[in-house]
């Protein structure tokens, strides 16, 4: 996908094109937000950065996905500078073998999971624990907003009035072409679509797309789609039934046809995830009989 250069004002850039890689720019000092799917991604990261005339300083990863952070080890070597992540999405960044297994059960993955999308090329060295609230990088003033959800401890970063918002919303177009949207939390993503309508950016960054201006809109078809989807969950349990026949019965209203198991796998987790939320509002349970693990009604 052909990357194109945004220049927000004040200060903010964003680099678009497969996934998005923001630029924060003060006093001569950048710090990036994310680093791409790979070496080349963050190299044209690194080369838009410097063509500011600033130095870069400092990348902080929105989570722990690997298309978000395939080039950050890269970049953290070539460019000689500490990388920033919230705790948990850090320990996928510095061991990427930890996504595949987490889609497959913590088995030894599947060849299929294996590829850089899912499975980073390179890892992080060191990555120091990022917390939520305001605070300076490379004496840079930023905002780290809370966005789980899509990825269980998933930040923004508030620069200016810009937010680069990771993946706490897709655009129309993802909704549309990936209707059963990858999620760790329904819950949690749910809220966090909820709370975009209280902040007051300008410009807001998504991790895939275009930059917006009005967020609010997007994050509730966002969230109109995972009401969606728990909602054809929970009428799927007619009868008892596992969570593969469940995503079998979602992906048919969608009128999904998985091309490769990595795709059936990463739609099975949102099904998991919206058994959840259904559980956790007493809507459904989960038992085992015959040695099947069987979701029902309550």
């Amino acid at each position: 996908m052909a990357t194109q250069w945004h220049e927000l004002g004040n200060g903010n850039f964003a680099l678009t094109g497969g996934s998005n890689i923001g630029v924060i720019v003060r006093e001569g000092r950048a710090v990036i937000v994310d680093a791409g799917l790979d070496k080349d991604a963050a190299k044209k990261a690194l080369r838009a950065a410097e063509g500011t005339g600033a130095k870069v300083a400092a990348l902080v990863i929105t989570h722990g996905h690997a298309d978000h952070f395939g080039g950050a080890g890269w970049l953290a070597q070539q460019a000689g500078i500490p990388v920033y992540a919230p705790p948990l999405e850090a320990v996928f960044a510095v061991q990427p073998l930890l996504e595949p297994l987490f889609l497959y059960s913590g088995a030894a993955p599947i060849t299929e999971l294996q590829g850089k999308f899912t499975l980073a090329r390179q890892g992080v060295k060191s990555i120091t624990p990022l917390e939520t609230g305001p605070q300076e990088i490379a004496g840079i003033p930023l905002d780290i907003i809370p966005l789980p959800g899509h990825a269980p401890q998933q930040i923004g970063v508030g620069a200016g009035d810009t937010c680069y918002c990771g993946d706490g919303v897709f655009p129309d177009e993802t909704l549309e072409r990936h209707p059963i949207l990858f999620c760790a939390d329904m819950d949690a993503w749910l809220a966090t679509l909820e709370r975009f309508s209280t902040l007051h950016y300008t410009w807001y960054v998504p991790g895939h797309g275009e930059p917006l201006q009005d967020i609010a809109s997007l994050a509730e078809r966002n969230a109109a789609r995972l009401r969606e989807i728990r909602t054809w969950v929970w009428e799927s349990l007619t009868t008892p039934q596992e969570a593969h026949d469940v995503l079998h019965d979602v992906a048919a209203r969608y009128g999904v046809t998985f091309a490769a198991p990595q795709f059936f796998l990463l739609a099975l987790t949102t099904i998991h995830a919206a058994l959840t939320s259904l559980q956790i509002a007493g809507e459904a349970a989960v038992e085992i009989a015959e040695n099947r693990m069987m979701w029902r009604r309550v």
